[in-house]
């Protein structure tokens, strides 16, 4: 039976044995070459191989593709173990584009394309790249190696979709075989994806190509796709006792039901996007529910149970999210999801009713700031509510997280920090405190952000105008090492006055409010609450079963946990390595206001 096994693999390997990889840059943190003299995007191939990029050959090249891991950030969804969908995604598109060949996923730490190609002895057929703003550095170094060598590349992704000439700007000048790069620009939909293939085999890439479907059905289970090991959720390793040992038994997944978003927030990296191609596009509940459900084939398990649901936000589904949590609730489904969603579902309870019996556990929910003049700045849509109830931000959000909570549902809310009218009066008196005695008071997580300019928003090219970016625009190196921080732990633009127009300033707000909320003791605190919360109110497989419904309890206790996580990956950014300068470090020796200087000068010497 082995041998009857090893052949079938064998054989089904020589069967397909061309291949594309599927790559995920992560995000280099080059903050610290901002200002550098001569520092180039070739130079930033040194950078991370310590290997000149003119020295890469057909002998050599798959070294270069294995970057120092001591020189990449970890952003938010890794130190929360969720998946990126898009990569997943458009490795199934691959596989229904071209039914001849298999795709291999690669990152920069699990599986790199350089391990890849030399586990395979010979060069993929293509190297397709998604990339968001904070990691289009990562792709650009490894489109100049891989095009030393004539591998065709494919790069897409929020940031090549928002800013479309920054692959020329930063690429396109290196590159001895141009006519192999192209660009995606929107959706990465099965028309444009057979298109490219095809383009592939004919050797004739166009630069660019646009797609415009959002999600389709049928993008699942190819069978072909060769996944990369799952993130480890060690935030659950905080759980006394049982923690590091179910750590290595819990795998979070990832699917999305639908996409696009109707709304304009000026922050959002797509709020400049013409409407029709952010246009709402829903898969059928019944291909979303069997992609959860071939899942689960043999039964539920810690490893394909708990999801994290892809949408910005779940009520744009509007109908079709009442379609797809029916379909949800009809089947034999067992899972536990956290998904982002706005603060008014709690002013429908009929759906939320059904999104707890469906598996809803923890809801993400952009806050974004106690101050109803911070909401009107940055263009939220539940100002126009809170005036009309006539109550204060806090008690209007306190309210209905009241409400949710009582369906067993956990929240964390995000904050952004550099807003108008935050303060900063002293190291123990400013604004954030605010928002650690209210999420404290209400039981919640925090994922703290700071206010930025993201390339693509309307607040970028309104920012462009005012020359509101502090590290340099578009077409300059200073603007290209700053995306680095396009993950929102840093501003990029100018701070307020009332916060000493100070990025060092912006990010302590930030640090000393999530250092309270995430510690260690009081995430536990939030954990037991949502424990009780959630096994009074458990999903439908848990209404009849008692381990199903200890197992909703659990669920309220790790997604909270994995909101406090946030605090570890701000720790480790916080902190300097023997590689890179911490932020605060780093922010301090930028600083230029005396004052400031002199605030922090004792902070940093004990933090450092």
């Amino acid at each position: 039976m082995t041998n009857k096994k090893s052949a079938d693999i064998t054989d089904k390997h020589h069967e397909f044995s061309k291949y594309y990889i599927m790559y995920t840059p992560s995000t280099v943190n080059l903050m610290e070459k901002i200002g550098a003299d001569n520092f180039t995007v070739t130079d930033v191939v040194e950078y991370l191989t310590g290997k000149k990029l003119e020295t890469c050959h057909e002998g050599n090249y798959t070294e270069f593709l294995t970057f120092n891991t001591d020189l990449l950030r970890k952003g938010m969804l890794e130190q929360m173990a969720i998946e990126s969908y898009s990569l997943y995604y458009i490795a199934n598109q691959i596989c229904r584009a071209d039914t001849n060949a298999r795709v291999i996923m690669a990152d920069d730490s699990r599986r790199t394309i350089g391990q890849v190609i030399s586990g395979e002895g010979k060069k993929p057929a293509g190297v397709f790249i998604t990339t968001m703003s904070s990691s289009f550095s990562g792709a650009c170094a490894a489109t100049l190696i891989l095009n030393r060598v004539n591998i065709p590349v494919i790069i897409g992704g929020i940031h090549v979709s928002t800013s479309p000439l920054d692959v020329d700007t930063y690429i396109g000048g290196h590159l001895p075989h141009p006519e192999i790069v192209s660009q995606v620009i929107g959706a990465g939909d099965l028309l444009t994806i057979r298109k490219i293939v095809s383009d592939i085999a004919q050797s004739c890439l166009k630069k660019e190509y646009i797609g415009t479907i959002p999600i389709e059905d049928g993008v699942w289970g190819s069978g072909l796709v060769s996944e990369l090991p799952k993130i480890r959720p060690y935030f659950i390793n905080k759980l006394p006792i049982a923690g590091p040992i179910l750590s290595r038994m819990i795998e979070t997944n990832v699917a999305t039901p639908f996409l696009g978003c109707p709304f304009s927030c000026s922050f959002c990296s797509i709020s400049s996007f013409p409407k029709e191609k952010r246009r709402f596009t829903s898969r059928s509940p019944e291909d979303f529910t069997n992609e959860l459900l071939e899942k689960q084939k043999n039964g539920a398990n810690f490893k394909n149970r708990f999801y994290f649901i892809s949408p910005d936000n779940l009520l744009v589904g509007g109908k079709k999210l009442y379609d797809v949590l029916d379909k949800m609730i009809e089947s034999p489904l067992a899972i536990n999801y956290a998904a982002q969603i706005s603060i008014e579902v709690a002013d429908d309870e009929k759906l939320l009713e059904k999104l707890r019996l469906s598996g809803a556990s923890h809801f993400f929910i952009g806050l974004e700031s106690l101050d109803i003049r911070n909401l009107e700045f940055v263009g939220k849509n539940i100002t126009s509510r809170i005036k009309k109830e006539r109550t204060t931000v806090g008690e209007y959000y306190a309210s209905r997280i009241k409400i949710i909570q009582d369906y067993g549902i956990s929240v964390h809310g995000a904050f952004m920090f550099g807003m108008p009218y935050d303060y900063f009066n002293s190291l123990e008196d400013h604004s954030g405190k605010k928002i650690v005695e209210f999420c404290k008071k209400n039981k919640i997580g925090i994922q703290p952000t700071c206010l930025s300019n993201l390339p693509g928003s309307l607040d970028f090219i309104e920012g462009l105008k005012k020359n509101e970016l502090i590290y340099g625009n578009p077409g300059s190196m200073d603007y290209f090492c700053s995306l680095s921080i396009a993950d929102l732990t840093e501003s990029n633009r100018k701070p307020p006055d009332a916060l000493f127009n100070s990025p060092l300033v912006v990010f302590y707000l930030l640090y000393d409010t999530m250092k309270s909320i995430g510690s260690y003791f009081n995430a536990l605190d939030l954990c037991y609450y949502m424990a009780r919360k959630s096994w009074n109110k458990p999903t439908s497989t848990g209404v009849l079963n008692l381990k199903e419904r200890a197992i909703d309890a659990f669920a309220g206790v790790g997604f909270q946990l994995g909101a406090s996580a946030y605090f570890e990956l701000y720790r480790e950014l916080a902190h300097s390595t023997k590689w890179l300068q911490g932020t605060f470090e780093r922010l301090y020796k930028r600083e230029q206001n005396p004052r400031v200087k002199e605030i922090f000068r004792k902070y940093i010497e004990d933090f450092v």
